[in-house]
């Protein structure tokens, strides 16, 4: 974020994963992709966004946690899944960055499981303390709800470990300022009153866009209302692509060097299954 923009008022389109995986990876809302439901596969109808720029040139790679069906896996040139991932599904993200073939513009999807139940801990990592953790004010604070949210805290951790390893190696492959990088989730924290709920709690997440060559507000926490919609038509933009009529969202770029620019006035979410 340090290096790069946030946006605090980003919002999914569904608080469960593969719903809202699928909207993101389709540029459709839910209930317009034929995935809606938990565990429903993208239909093969829906353009799936890697495609578009697996078409335009791109090598486009996919590592980690899946939970889309087989045609989105499709839109990939390689989709590892979890294929050597370890618990949390990030072991192969740098491999992954390794094996590319380096004379062509890339696109990673990489996921992880981290932070989801069950909990795993992380050996040898930082251990967070009960008495560390921020217990929101709809949750019970007792002990037993500190250490769960230790155990969150945890998985978090070795999330960022490996988003450090990824960073490292676009360093070290030298192309990580002309790499845009997302951070997000996909869906809410795995606690009440968040995934799967329509709250707040559970339909906002964290973005952060690191892209030094392309991001001129560097450091700016951005207040514009953002929906996973948008991810979709944005990133089609950045690499020359049109994205096709069906797709909902709008792209979110020319906040890149103006962030203070009016954008959406609403986003919309919804609840399924």
């Amino acid at each position: 974020a340090e290096r790069g923009l946030k946006f605090n008022r980003f919002f999914l389109t569904a608080s469960s994963c593969s719903p809202s995986r699928c909207s993101i990876i389709s540029g459709r809302y839910p209930h317009n992709n034929g995935a809606a439901e938990l565990h429903t596969p993208l239909p093969e109808s829906m353009i799936a966004f890697p495609a578009l720029l697996q078409q335009a040139g791109y090598y486009t790679f996919q590592a980690g946690k899946t939970h889309m069906g087989p045609h989105a896996m499709a839109s990939f040139s390689i989709a590892h899944g979890n294929q050597e991932g370890g618990p949390g599904g990030e072991e192969r993200w740098v491999k992954s960055l390794q094996e590319r073939p380096k004379d062509k513009p890339f696109f990673a999807w990489f996921a992880s499981f981290d932070a989801h139940r069950a909990w795993q801990a992380d050996p040898g990592a930082y251990q967070h303390k009960a008495e560390e953790v921020i217990v929101a004010p709809y949750l019970a604070d007792t002990e037993a709800t500190r250490q769960d949210l230790v155990a969150y805290y945890n998985e978090i951790g070795r999330l960022d470990r490996y988003v450090g390893a990824v960073v490292a190696e676009l360093e070290a492959q030298g192309v990580l300022d002309n790499t845009l990088i997302i951070l997000m989730a996909d869906n809410g924290k795995p606690f009440p009153r968040a995934k799967t709920r329509v709250y707040d709690s559970g339909m906002q997440s964290p973005f952060i866009v690191h892209w030094p060559a392309g991001i001129s507000e560097i450091g700016k926490t951005n207040f514009s209302l953002l929906s996973a919609v948008d991810i979709a038509t944005s990133l089609l933009e950045i690499a020359g692509v049109k994205a096709p009529d069906s797709y909902q969202g709008r792209s979110f770029t020319k906040l890149f060097t103006e962030s203070e620019q009016p954008f959406r006035r609403f986003v919309f979410a919804e609840h399924n299954w």
